[in-house]
């Protein structure tokens, strides 16, 4: 047995019988204090179950305990400063983009809103470095593919013991929502857990029935929301994982591969700017997507108004009389995002604030096209980005405080762009 084996979570060059036995405990706690943060920031049961009108700041309980939460962040990233600094310096953009939600405050409609969920946002983002400087890729994967499972595992007992928590959408009866608020969020986050188990299996072949099962597990909860978005991010996921392979292994298959991509996006193309109605029937959506195009349309009419500097980030949504109000009364329901990451980013920080995070996602997706001949870090950062993209058009993923997509999307970022 190999010492990484022995000892599988990082700082590998002693084995477990050789370092002292408070080293051992300290490490112990410390990756339980990290499980605790991730299932945490995954939004799994405790809102749902504490706050069933989705609203956790409104139970104050649920909106204190993240501070204690923030002074562990805190802690684990004191625990190495100097790779963490080397983090950082890698993350420039990420963390502009914190410092411009931050400011925001000075104009937002609710500045102590602002500055409350700005933290909320930074300490999301420190914990993302943290996981970045602490661990390598397949040490994150590994950690990552375990807490899906549990989730998966739990949405399922949920799911099919207690349905009217875990099958109760208020919007599509019987689809599972499971350890979540409703169905997309189970979907999104359940297609993250899809790709990093597939991930899994091929990074750690001694795990791989149990990986591969982990997966399944995943694509059948998927199925289960009934969401359209997120089977196709399944899609996209797998297909895009299964394409780097091929190309990987080089030959005619890869060529044919290139050949498939090349065809299969111009058809794409030509079906969406030509028969669009027929590319909705095939999906099972109405032009509309499920009244998300009216809801872009009202969002965009509050954006005329404060173009550049927008409302303030994390406060449009909480205020009823604000922007809300308008643009729930313009699309006739209660609206509980824009349903679009960047239109969410620019109704609360203006162009300059989509242009950062638009800047932050090119720069990431070069990066991570820059590894699909090279290191195993483009089998996860690849499909990562090709779904990221995707489901933040149709769900509020970017810049998301105390939550799993975003903290993922920083530890990717940042292991890319680390400064050696």
């Amino acid at each position: 047995m190999t010492t990484a084996q022995l000892y599988p979570f990082g700082h590998a060059a002693e084995r477990p019988a050789e370092r002292p036995i408070g080293a051992r405990l300290f490490d112990m706690a410390e990756m339980a204090v990290i499980y605790l943060i991730l299932f945490l920031m995954s939004g799994a049961l405790l809102a749902p179950l504490f706050s069933p009108d989705q609203n956790p700041d409104a139970v104050p309980w649920l909106r204190t305990m993240w501070l204690p939460v923030y002074g562990m962040i805190g802690l684990l990233a004191l625990r190495d400063p100097l790779r963490m600094t080397r983090v950082a310096v890698g993350a420039v953009i990420a963390l502009t983009l914190v410092a411009w939600a931050f400011l925001s405050s000075r104009w937002s409609i609710h500045g102590d809103i602002t500055s409350r969920r700005s933290i909320a946002l930074l300490f999301t983002t420190l914990f993302g470095l943290y996981l970045a400087a602490r661990f390598d890729w397949t040490e994150l994967v590994k950690m990552l593919a375990w807490l899906f499972l549990v989730l998966a595992v739990g949405s399922y007992l949920v799911s099919l013991a207690v349905p009217s928590l875990g099958a109760n959408d208020p919007i599509h009866p019987g689809s599972w929502n499971g350890l979540w608020y409703e169905k997309n969020q189970m979907g999104g986050l359940m297609t993250h857990g899809a790709l990093v188990c597939a991930v899994a299996a091929i990074f750690e072949p001694t795990r791989r029935k149990l990986w591969i099962f982990a997966s399944a597990l995943c694509i059948g909860a998927v199925v289960m929301t009934d969401s359209t978005t997120s089977l196709l991010g399944v899609a996209v996921a797998l297909g895009t994982l299964i394409a780097v392979l091929i190309l990987r292994f080089g030959g005619p298959l890869a060529l044919t591969c290139i050949w498939a991509g090349v065809a299969g996006g111009g058809a794409f193309i030509g079906l969406i700017t030509l028969a669009p109605d027929l590319f909705f029937k095939l999906i099972g959506k109405d032009p509309s997507l499920t009244g998300r195009t009216e809801i872009w349309g009202a969002v965009l009419h509050r954006v005329e108004l404060h173009p550049w500097l927008g409302y303030g980030f994390g406060a449009v949504w909480t205020d009823p009389w604000g922007p809300a109000w308008f643009i729930r009364h313009e699309v006739k329901w209660q609206a509980p995002t824009a349903h679009n990451g960047w239109l969410d980013v620019l109704l609360q920080l203006g162009i300059v604030g989509l242009a950062l995070a638009a800047l932050y996602f090119i720069l990431t997706a070069v990066a991570a096209g820059t590894r699909l001949f090279r290191g195993k870090e483009g089998l996860w950062a690849i499909p990562f980005v090709a779904i990221f993209a995707l489901l933040s058009v149709s769900e509020s993923t970017l810049l998301q405080y105390n939550g799993l997509p975003w903290l993922m999307y920083t530890v990717i970022s940042a292991k890319l762009f680390e400064w050696r």
